[in-house]
């Protein structure tokens, strides 16, 4: 296996290692796979507005970035989205320093469900929120 930063410094790779190295012997290749990690420093320079679809109801949301080693829990399954959230609240409250009640409240973890990214409900006295919970995850 060979890595790289991209496709095109892989290609220069095979490149090299077929010309260079191997005197012209045949070799097997596939597509590359590539993977993109992303990654928030600093919170966003702006707050994001998400409306119901009766127009009623606002969301607006801003990107913060994680504490220091969660995304590596979340990414080796220390925590989940299938854990208890009374389980998954006391990891996060002791380890990483989040409110237990803050923790509580996670709507939804991703990409595709499993990953290290969160979304984290933090309104406070807001009624019926759960109602336009899963329309607006669908939305965003």
């Amino acid at each position: 296996m060979i890595a790289g930063t991209g496709e095109l410094h892989l290609e220069i790779c095979l490149k090299d290692l077929l010309h260079n190295f191997m005197g012209g012997a045949e070799i097997m290749k596939s597509d590359p796979v590539v993977s993109f990690r992303k990654t928030v420093l600093n919170k966003s320079s702006r707050t994001l507005i998400s409306k119901s679809a009766n127009k009623h109801n606002r969301l607006y949301m801003e990107a913060r970035p994680m504490n220091e080693g969660l995304a590596e829990a979340t990414d080796n399954g220390r925590i989940c989205p299938r854990h208890d959230p009374k389980l998954r609240s006391k990891i996060l409250s002791e380890k990483f320093g989040w409110d237990n009640d803050l923790a509580k409240k996670i709507w939804c973890f991703g990409p595709e469900t499993t990953g290290p990214n969160m979304v984290v409900d933090m309104c406070k006295a807001v009624q019926y929120l759960n109602e336009i919970k899963l329309a607006q995850l669908n939305f965003v």
